[in-house]
């Protein structure tokens, strides 16, 4: 059974699916009972069992639960289904295909959209682990500050950019560089509740990266957030700490919800409505992403 208490749910591709608005309202009511039992199912988003025994455990009739089935909305065969194959697609280009289910002989019913995320999910958090080969910034964060650690600015065209490091610098690279190393076994071994400012500052950017957003960017839209949210010093350091956990398949609109969330539950309710407002406005449209959710298949693709 799945240990996650809840899975992400958009009103917008509820309304817009086509193949779910063929559906009675009766059968979309059953398709919720259903998208639960397949959230907390062993292999995520698929239910190895025959249909009727998925029509009992949702407390539905067959009836309804064909009704999904015929309209394409609950995917699957009751013996020798078609496996599953994913094409993931990046800045307008096709990669190479993926098998998430493999059907086999016998019952096997899922939800494509379910089955995608949590391929999506697995694939983003394996960037975002820390081990010998992804290590976090080895200086120290301020913590002082409510904002991401200072970097250092980019250098504008024109300006001088040296010869290189001297010799002095050269080998001061090379111990940190030493201590790096001999500190990689410790941040490997830690969960990210334990892990410092400066290291969900690093898992966050490497979350937004695997998502398709600029490199550039990712300091921006961190940036954007401190500043809006600046009231509250701790609010966007533990909106991170939350999408590191989750590993959501939109991780700038999870970021950005949860730090609306946050601040609505610390702020005067006359005050919510505008902010949240204020801040959609501000990065709507700003970042594109590798894959959108308004494509309209979020229940059934």
């Amino acid at each position: 059974m799945s240990d996650r208490p809840a899975f992400q749910f958009y009103p917008k591709d509820w309304r817009n699916n086509a193949k779910l608005r063929r559906c009675s309202p009766a059968a979309r009511g059953v398709w919720v009972d259903l998208l639960c039992l397949l959230h907390d199912s062993d292999e995520y988003g698929v239910l190895r069992w025959p249909l009727k025994e998925i029509a009992q455990a949702a407390g539905a009739s067959m009836a309804h639960v064909r009704e999904l089935v015929d309209k394409g909305v609950l995917k699957g065969a009751e013996r020798r289904g078609e496996d599953y194959i994913h094409t993931p697609r990046h800045a307008g280009k096709a990669g190479e295909p993926v098998a998430l289910v493999s059907a086999g002989d016998g019952p096997c019913w899922y939800s494509s959209r379910f089955v995608k995320d949590e391929w999506l999910r697995q694939r983003r958090g394996a960037g975002t682990r820390f081990d010998s080969e992804n290590q976090p910034p080895s200086r120290s964060p301020n913590l002082s500050q409510s904002g991401p650690p200072n970097e250092p600015p980019n250098r504008r065209v024109g300006e001088p950019q040296g010869d290189g490091p001297s010799i002095a610098s050269s080998s001061a690279t090379s111990g940190s560089s030493e201590a790096n190393a001999s500190a990689a076994g410790a941040a490997a071994a830690k969960t990210p509740a334990e892990l410092t400012k400066a290291e969900l500052w690093a898992a966050g950017k490497s979350l937004l990266r695997e998502a398709g957003m600029p490199e550039a960017q990712c300091g921006s839209f961190i940036g954007k957030l401190a500043g809006d949210y600046k009231a509250y010093p701790d609010l966007l350091l533990e909106a991170v700490r939350t999408a590191v956990v989750e590993q959501p398949a939109d991780p700038v609109s999870f970021i950005v919800a949860t730090c609306q969330r946050l601040a609505g539950k610390r702020q005067p309710t006359s005050t919510r409505a505008a902010e949240r407002k204020q801040t959609m406005a501000a990065l709507g449209g700003e970042f594109v992403m590798g894959e959108s959710h308004a494509t309209g298949d979020v229940i059934d693709a």
